[in-house]
């Protein structure tokens, strides 16, 4: 397993200020970032995410990027796995609040999904 997988936001999306769920559109989104670094996950020992030249991201890029990993790996996996050695307090704001909401709509499915079997 390699070191680490380092992942430049501002390099793949080539804005400021990246938004967007999906690329449909060919421009990448989102999407773009949470499938970089699940294709990475099991190669390298950590990821690293660097938010150089970034000013802002919006709540649905956060949540498909950051928060539609823990459909796959738990929040402590996340934490193990995924570095933000360059974040700032804005930008670790709007990561939580992604992760969090993403992990109460989970929990919301589960919990439904639990109602209808039981």
């Amino acid at each position: 397993m390699e070191p680490e997988f380092k992942l430049s936001i501002y390099e793949v999306m080539k804005d400021p200020t990246p938004s967007g769920r999906t690329s449909e559109d060919g421009s990448p989104a989102g999407d773009t970032i949470r499938k970089l670094i699940l294709d990475n996950w099991g190669k390298y020992e950590k990821v690293s995410i660097y938010f150089d030249g970034i000013m802002q991201m919006t709540r649905p890029f956060c949540d498909e990027a950051f928060g539609k990993i823990m459909e796959e790996h738990t929040l402590e996996e996340f934490n193990d796995k995924v570095h933000f050695p360059d974040s700032n307090d804005r930008i670790v704001k709007q990561l939580n609040d992604a992760i969090k909401i993403r992990m109460k709509i989970i929990k919301a499915k589960k919990d439904r999904e639990d109602m209808a079997a039981g």
